[in-house]
Parts: structure tokens; sequence; C-alpha cells
């Protein structure tokens, strides 16, 4: 049953991410500020994606706040900036959502604010999830380069006021060699991705569990798979984006000619640019995808083994 909420919308949303305490919540919002951002994930650890704009004249007239990526930052949120977004979605998982009127400010969620409406999406279609993802993968990821260019824009800006920018014209475009973790694979096996791809091109769900469905998602859009595409296609397709991926590349320089999985976990960790730093640990389901991915797809080039008492190895042939 269709439910439109009426503002001050902050209870209705948060009460929504408290009743989702495993999903990973997703702000796609154009406006946010700290103040009223720290109050609606306070207590909530949830893991937390946020995208929103940092369109240059609104960081200098202060309707987006810039000290957003200190906050996230500290707190362990990922932030991406879009500069083509203008929706509002609140979702968890990306499983259902709430469509809203409000940004992540007082007069967007608050008492006092301005009229604001929203209505709850009880469940996300394949083809919802994948626009989403879509989004973030198109979107660029904040760094401290990002925020400090941005941040000496508004500085050097603030008495004569510049013509409207986009923030691409102001800010040092990312290097080449920027890799997040959020570039590796994530479906534990190839199988799994393609009998998803197919579910999707049928208009199901690509799995009955929801963390590997969340994967396939990932990872069909991280690797911008073409549709109608057969099963022998379709992995050739996947091999051939996976190991031209700069990352992969370099992961791949790294194995010549083998390498031990512990290794791998710590060469991740050192060269990757996510903030915070992913732990060894964290990094444990990624480097497991990442050497079946490998010999799977790699044609017969790579082979893992565990030899005698040591962790387990991949080696080129």
């Amino acid at each position: 049953m269709d439910r439109l909420y009426h503002s001050p919308l902050f209870d209705h949303i948060r009460k929504y991410f408290e009743s989702n305490p495993d999903e990973t919540l997703f702000l796609f919002v154009p406006y946010v500020k700290v103040k009223i951002l720290a109050k609606l994930l306070d207590g909530i650890t949830n893991k937390t994606v946020i995208v929103t704009t940092w369109n240059p004249m609104d960081v200098l007239f202060g309707s987006s706040d810039l000290e957003l990526w200190p906050f996230c930052k500290e707190h362990g949120i990922a932030l991406y900036v879009s500069e083509n977004m203008h929706l509002k979605i609140y979702s968890a998982g990306l499983n259902s959502a709430i469509l809203a009127t409000g940004n992540v400010s007082h007069n967007g969620l608050e008492p006092d604010g301005n009229y604001e409406a929203a209505t709850i999406i009880e469940s996300m279609s394949v083809q919802d999830k994948l626009f989403f993802e879509r989004i973030r993968k198109e979107a660029r990821l904040v760094d401290d380069k990002l925020y400090e260019d941005l941040k000496k824009w508004g500085k050097d800006n603030k008495i004569d006021l510049p013509k409207q920018l986009k923030l691409s014209e102001i800010a040092s475009p990312p290097k080449k060699d920027d890799f997040s973790v959020a570039a590796l694979p994530m479906t534990r096996s190839v199988e799994d991705l393609v009998l998803g791809y197919q579910k999707i091109a049928s208009g199901l769900e690509p799995s009955d569990d929801s963390e590997t469905s969340a994967c396939i998602f990932h990872d069909l859009i991280n690797y911008d798979m073409a549709k109608d595409l057969s099963e022998t296609e379709f992995v050739q397709e996947l091999s051939a984006k996976f190991f031209s991926h700069p990352f992969i590349q370099r992961i791949d320089e790294f194995i010549a000619p083998e390498a031990y999985f512990g290794r791998i976990k710590e060469w991740i960790q050192d060269n990757c640019t996510d903030v915070p730093v992913p732990s060894r640990r964290e990094l444990t389901g990624n480097v497991q995808v990442l050497l079946e991915w490998f010999e799977r797809l790699g044609d017969g080039k790579y082979k893992i083994d565990v030899p005698g008492r040591h962790s387990q190895r991949i080696k080129k042939l």
C-alpha cells in the first residue's frame, strides 16, 4: 500500500533507517548539511554511501556543505559527487527506499522547515537497482585532493562572484592510478554472475540471497556489461573488461610469477585510495573473489593452490 509522508520528514527517514539494521544505507541527495546528517545517523552503525552534487556555486553560498567530506572521512562513509543528480532517495540496500522532496537540511527534513513530502517504495525492481548503481559508478569518489581544490576555489572567490561553473572545471581530474576497492569484483563466482545476468534479462531478481544480488548488480554496472549476450559472449566480454581494468593490471603485475593470499591483501591495502583504508580482515572476501576471477577468466593462465602449510597462492603458468 502506498504511503505518503508529510513534513517534517526527519523522523520518518530515521525510523526507516533504524528498521533496516543490516542493510547498507544509500543517500542520493543533492544538498547535505553536516549538522542534520549527524543527527539523522546518530547511533546508526550501518555501512553508508552518500551521493551528492557539490555544485561550486552551491558550496560558495552555503547550500551544500563542504565539511561533509571531513565528517564522512571520520565516520567511514563513502562519499561520491554526481554533477547531474537532482533526485532525493533514502534507501536501505537498494531493496526499498523513501523517495522524498527534502534534502538533508533543516528546511528539508526538520520542523519549521519547508513543506515537504515523501513516499515509501516497498520493493525496488531490478531496473531501479541498476539505475542507482549506475549513478554511483558514474559519480566521482571524493578524496582529500577534490576537497582541497573546491575549498581553495571557494576561498578565492568569496568576494568576486564567478560565473556559473561545474565542479569538473575547478577540481583537478582524478589520477589514473586512483584505485578504489569498489573497482574490484564482488560476486563470489562467475557462474553466479552469469545466472544473475540471465535472470535480470527475464525481469527477475538475480539471486534469492540479497547479498549475492547486491554483488551481481555491482559487477554488471562496474564492468558495464551489454544486454542480450549469450553465456559465451558474456564470459568473453567480462574477461576482456576485467583484465583490461588498470587496478587488475597492476595486481597482475604484482602476481608475476606468483603471490600468496596475505601479500595480495597487503598490496591492495597499500595501493587502494579508499578513505578510510579497509583493514586486512575487511579485504579477505575481496581477495577470495579476486583470485577466483583470475583463475576462472584467465583461460588457463592462472592456478590457485595451497603449497605445504602456506596460505592460498596464485601463480601464472
